[in-house]
C-alpha cells in the first residue's frame, strides 16, 4: 500500500506500508525528495522522535548532517555527516538533521526485534547512534537495500525491495507473529507489536518470570518494556492530538487523562522527551513547518486527510 503526500506547501513524500508477510518486521517506508524546492534554511531542517524502531535509510541524492541526539537544531550547534547509507539504532532522545539544498531520500523503518533478526545485531549495541550500513549489514541484506538505488521510478522499486526483502525475512524470522489488524489499523500497530513482543519473552526459555521477561525485551529490543510502554502511549497521544485538530476541538488536558497520563504536566513533559518539542510547539510546526514532514507522513500513514485546508489553524491553548 503507497501513499502520496504533496501538499502544494511542502515537499513531496510518498510512504508504503508492508505487505502482510513484513508487518512484524517493517513499520512502513518513507521517501521524500526537495530536488526543485526553494528552501530556507529553517526549511532545511528535519526534527525525528525518539524511539525503539530501527532505521536503515538510502541518499539517493545530496547530504544530510546529523546533531547529536538530543541537541536540538541550534544552526551553530555541531553537525555529523550521515553516510549515503546508513543504519540508525533505537534512540531515547529525539534527533534533528540538515539537509543539503536539494536531497533525496528514502529510510525503512523495522521493528528492533525484526532487525536483529535479519542482522544478528542486538538493538542495544546501535542506541542513539548512526552508522555505515555497509559496516553492520550482512552481504545478503546489503544487495537487497543496495537494489534501491536502481534505475526507475521509486514507486516501483520499493514493491521490488519489499519482495526481495520478504524473502530474507521468511528465512531468519525465529517465529511467526505477524500482526492481525488491517492497514486501516495501522495507527495501533504499535500497542498489538508490544503484546506479541511480551507473550514472545514470556514463552521463551527455561525462566518465565516477569523479571526475566522484561530482561529478554530488553534484549531484543534495547529498551525496557517501561520505555516501550511510554513510546506507544506517546504515539497513541499525537495520533489523538491530530484528530482533535482535525476536527478543531483541541483540549489538551482531556487528551493527557484520555491517554493514560496524569495530568496536563505530564502530558507536557512526556511530548517534549519524545519530540523535543511542547505540545502546542509540535502542532504548530506540524500544521506550518516543513522540517515537520516525518510527523505528518506518520498521521497520514494512520488515515489521517491532511490535505490542505484539512487541518484547523487555530492555534489558542496550550504555549510552548
Amino acid at each position: 500500500m503507497s501513499q502520496a503526500h504533496a501538499p502544494t506547501s511542502f515537499s513531496p513524500v510518498r510512504s508504503w506500508l508492508p505487505p502482510w508477510g513484513l508487518r512484524a518486521c517493517v513499520r512502513a517506508v518513507l521517501w521524500r525528495s526537495t530536488v526543485g524546492k526553494a528552501l530556507t534554511d529553517s526549511d532545511r531542517w528535519g526534527h525525528y522522535p525518539a524511539g525503539p524502531v530501527c532505521t536503515i535509510s538510502v541518499l539517493f541524492r545530496g547530504s544530510i548532517d546529523a546533531l547529536a541526539a538530543g541537541a536540538g537544531c541550534e544552526p551553530m550547534s555541531d553537525r555529523q555527516p550521515v553516510p549515503s547509507f546508513s543504519v540508525m539504532g533505537p534512540h531515547s532522545v529525539p534527533r534533528s538533521a540538515f539537509y543539503g539544498p536539494e536531497s533525496e531520500g528514502l529510510m525503512v523503518i523495522l521493528y528492533p526485534d525484526a532487525f536483529w533478526a535479519l542482522t544478528g545485531l542486538e538493538p542495544k549495541t546501535l542506541s542513539d547512534q548512526i552508522v555505515d550500513a555497509s559496516s553492520v549489514l550482512p552481504p545478503a541484506l546489503l544487495t537487497v537495500f543496495q537494489r534501491l538505488n536502481e534505475s526507475g521510478d521509486v514507486h516501483h522499486r520499493v514493491p521490488r525491495f519489499m519482495d526481495d526483502l520478504m524473502q530474507i525475512w521468511q528465512q531468519r524470522a525465529r517465529s511467526p507473529r505477524e500482526h492481525t489488524q488491517s492497514s486501516d489499523e495501522w495507527g495501533q500497530n504499535m500497542a498489538p507489536w508490544m503484546e506479541a513482543l511480551a507473550l514472545r519473552a514470556a514463552a521463551t526459555g527455561w525462566g518465565r518470570s516477569l523479571r526475566q521477561s522484561e530482561r529478554r525485551i530488553k534484549q531484543w529490543t534495547g529498551w525496557s518494556l517501561r520505555k516501550l510502554q511510554g513510546s506507544a502511549r506517546g504515539e497513541a497521544a499525537f495520533f489523538a492530538v491530530v484528530e482533535a485538530m482535525l476536527e478543531e476541538r483541541v483540549d489538551w488536558t482531556q487528551i493527557a487523562l484520555d491517554n493514560g497520563f496524569s495530568d496536563q504536566s505530564h502530558f507536557i513533559r512526556e511530548t517534549r522527551r519524545i519530540t523535543g518539542f511542547s505540545p502546542e510547539a509540535l502542532r504548530h510546526g506540524f500544521n506550518t513547518g516543513e522540517a515537520f514532514w516525518v510527523y505528518r507522513a506518520w498521521a497520514q500513514l494512520a488515515g489521517f486527510d491532511l490535505s490542505p485546508g484539512a487541518v484547523a489553524s487555530s492555534h489558542e491553548g496550550l504555549q510552548p
